[in-house]
């Protein structure tokens, strides 16, 4: 059985319904494994013979019920599901005023600084994207100084303790003589948002981490921007919240309504 067929069969409208009641379970379903031998027999008899073995190969097959699911739309509601969760997650932590934003800005320059190593890790792409390695190497020193202001004074001050060599006294104590603005909440905010758009300037659909990661950095600059400006990080929560739940409870109807008008 060819891929051709293999894929004509997952994207049966009944075999979808199917994966879809299924959930988790996905080709493993004894209903789903039913629903995709009965649209055989109708649209390819010639293979009904074996099916029902393929099937049970295909429900084994990680790739294969990837495909279906995201064929059922699943994989896609999924993907909502958790974005939903990590967006409360961080209304949650900008609740926590300072404190919280804090937190997401040390999240944001750890995210920054394993994009940058991974981008670094790939010598092959200094000769074949020098550009992008080259700011890789730039993001990876503005991550740890990110995570430098960001972080509590007692780890750095632990970290001193252990790794003398490290010199991390040193160097903020040269950022703030040299660098004065990332002492204020509106530089770091700034600094957040340069760092954020450097990785949006070589994102796109298939390169989606630094997507994540440009947009994320710039969210976090722009709570710091609002925070200079007065604007309390719970203001931006609370209106954060309002549009979450505008968007969770506004009816399909609705939606389809505007969009046709």
């Amino acid at each position: 059985m060819d891929a051709s067929t293999q894929e004509a069969l997952l994207k049966d409208p009944r075999v979808q319904q199917s994966i879809k009641k299924a959930g988790e379970v996905g080709l493993n379903d004894a209903a789903v494994q039913e629903a995709i031998m009965g649209a055989c027999k109708e649209k390819f008899p010639q293979h009904a013979g074996v099916v029902a073995g393929q099937v049970k190969k295909w429900a084994k097959d990680p790739a294969v019920q990837a495909k279906a699911k995201k064929y059922a739309g699943i994989a896609l509601h999924q993907a909502l599901h958790h974005a939903g969760h990590a967006g409360e997650h961080i209304i949650k932590r900008i609740e926590q005023g300072p404190t919280g934003v804090r937190v997401l800005a040390f999240i944001g320059g750890v995210a920054s600084c394993i994009n940058a190593l991974l981008a670094l890790l790939n010598i092959l792409s200094a000769f074949t994207h020098i550009v992008l390695y080259t700011v890789s190497a730039y993001q990876l020193v503005f991550s740890l100084t990110t995570m430098l202001f960001e972080a509590k004074p007692e780890w750095i001050q632990s970290t001193q303790e252990k790794c003398p060599a490290l010199a991390v006294d040193s160097y903020q104590d040269m950022l703030l003589e040299n660098a004065k603005f990332l002492s204020l909440t509106g530089g770091r905010g700034l600094f957040y948002i340069f760092q954020g758009t450097m990785w949006l300037a070589f994102a796109s659909i298939t390169n989606w981490i630094n997507l994540l990661v440009g947009l994320y950095l710039v969210f976090i600059g722009g709570i710091h921007v609002l925070m200079y400006h007065g604007i309390m990080p719970q203001e931006v929560a609370a209106k954060m919240r309002e549009g979450y739940e505008a968007v969770r409870t506004k009816p399909p109807s609705a939606t389809a309504s505007k969009s046709e008008v």
